[in-house]
């Protein structure tokens, strides 16, 4: 089982390090892109580009060459409300850009107060990691440091790819009285007595329909575990 254990790993590791570094490539941010959200408005955790190749009829961003963007949406009824954005941004480097929202107008007869609140109204949105996934790009909040912004994707892969997979493990499941995720660790024994989870740290975790998965590492080293939160019960997933 150790043996199954070490394969599973490598094998995992390897074709999501593979993953990773081949969209770890220069992207050039010039350009229209569709965006699902409005960069600025929005709130949300992250920005979701797909590159056009004709003028985009939803929401898009335009990133300039002389360092300015505009963001909008299309006027779909003249007594609606459209939102726009524009700035200034700035690449830091290959893998990073910094945005920075000047203005924020609306447009259309019913926008009511959202034009008296927010028009005119600058923020800046932070530095974002850029990560090409297919025809799109994904940028993303970081502070910088390039090597956790790849741990960080590499986390989300690994954790997408147990959620495709779980049914395929086997669980051997313990009581917990925990709430926090060390608390509940603590009690998550390796029945099988294969590994000492006392050396694993969490460095991601997701909830999922079937439980909270935690993604524990140690050197190269990963595993899963899953709490039910429901029944209080925690265990290691062990592959087949």
């Amino acid at each position: 089982m150790a043996e199954i254990f070490r394969k599973n790993k490598i094998l995992l590791f390897l074709g999501l390090f593979l993953s990773i570094s081949a969209s770890a490539q220069v992207v050039s941010i010039e350009g229209e892109w569709s965006t699902k959200d409005i960069i600025g408005y929005s709130n949300v955790f992250e920005y979701s580009l797909i590159k056009e190749k004709q003028p985009s009829e939803g929401r898009s961003v335009i990133f300039n060459l002389n360092g300015t963007f505009s963001c909008g949406e299309p006027m779909i009824c003249p007594n609606g409300c459209s939102v726009c954005t524009s700035g200034s941004y700035t690449m830091v480097d290959n893998d990073h850009i910094r945005i920075a929202v000047e203005n924020v107008r609306f447009v259309g007869f019913y926008c009511g107060n959202l034009r008296t609140k927010q028009e005119n109204k600058s923020k800046d949105l932070g530095l974002f990691y850029i990560y090409k996934e297919g025809d799109a790009v994904r940028l993303i909040p970081s502070n910088g440091v390039l090597q956790e912004d790849k741990d960080k994707m590499l986390y989300a892969q690994m954790l997408d790819s147990f959620k495709k997979e779980w049914r395929s493990y086997v669980f051997v499941w313990n009581d917990t009285d925990g709430n926090l995720p060390d608390e509940i660790l603590k009690d998550c024994k390796d029945k099988r007595k294969q590994i000492d989870l006392s050396n694993y740290k969490i460095v991601s975790s997701k909830n999922e329909n079937y439980g909270n998965v935690f993604l524990l590492r140690e050197n190269e080293n990963f595993y899963y575990v899953v709490y039910n939160a429901v029944d209080k019960k925690v265990s290691l997933a062990y592959p087949k």
